[in-house]
């Protein structure tokens, strides 16, 4: 497998496949209907359902969600050491200070590829550009087609999540800025934007 991590990079954690229904279908096995009789077994076939049969039905809707991002945040640089596990960061930094947003991303494609052995391997491949803006509206950098993620897998894994890094190499000046994300799915072509606002301050007026 080949795996790219750096600054900018998308790590891979296992899909864990929820199966609450389950756990209804147990719930209504022990309801009664209207009309006093115990509820039909019209459900039986849930309560059977295996581990991989839920990830089926889970990737039929998977491949029917838009790519976008379910959930978004700026952390601490480097803190983010898996899904959902990273250090928060407001949305106020000092001039110089390494600006890194963490992105939760679904509904992204695959391709398979051979593995050389008769089997498929899946790639899973993102980039972004950012527009950086003055409170007014003016566009002051633009920077394109920042490789965020390329990931070889044996599964078409879906809890994944993106660091989207930006470096102040010449410190931006005290002020109020907007950063527009573009994120690139290479493989299906489709991107989505996220809108961030924040604020260069210096040290001693961040509260």
């Amino acid at each position: 497998m080949y795996n790219k991590f750096g600054r900018n990079t998308l790590l891979l954690i296992a899909l864990a496949v929820g199966i609450a229904a389950m756990s209804g279908t147990a719930l209504a096995q022990n309801q009664t209907s209207s009309s006093g009789l115990p509820a039909s077994n019209t459900t039986t076939s849930s309560a059977n359902m295996t581990l991989d049969s839920a990830k089926e039905q889970y990737m039929s809707v998977w491949n029917q969600t838009e790519f976008n991002a379910t959930f978004s945040t700026f952390v601490e640089p480097l803190s983010a050491a898996g899904y959902g596990v990273y250090q928060e960061h407001g949305s106020v930094f000092r001039p110089g200070e390494t600006i890194v947003l963490y992105v939760e991303p679904v509904g992204f494609g695959y391709k398979q590829i051979p593995d050389g052995n008769g089997s498929s391997l899946y790639l899973m491949n993102m980039t972004a550009d950012y527009v950086i803006a003055s409170s007014n509206g003016t566009e002051l950098q633009t920077i394109e087609n920042v490789p965020v993620g390329s990931i070889v897998s044996h599964r078409a894994n879906t809890e994944l999540f993106l660091e989207l890094t930006l470096t102040q190499a010449r410190p931006f000046p005290v002020g109020d800025y907007n950063i527009k994300y573009t994120i690139t799915d290479e493989v299906s072509g489709k991107s989505f934007q996220l809108e961030k606002q924040i604020r260069v301050a210096e040290a001693g007026s961040m509260a």
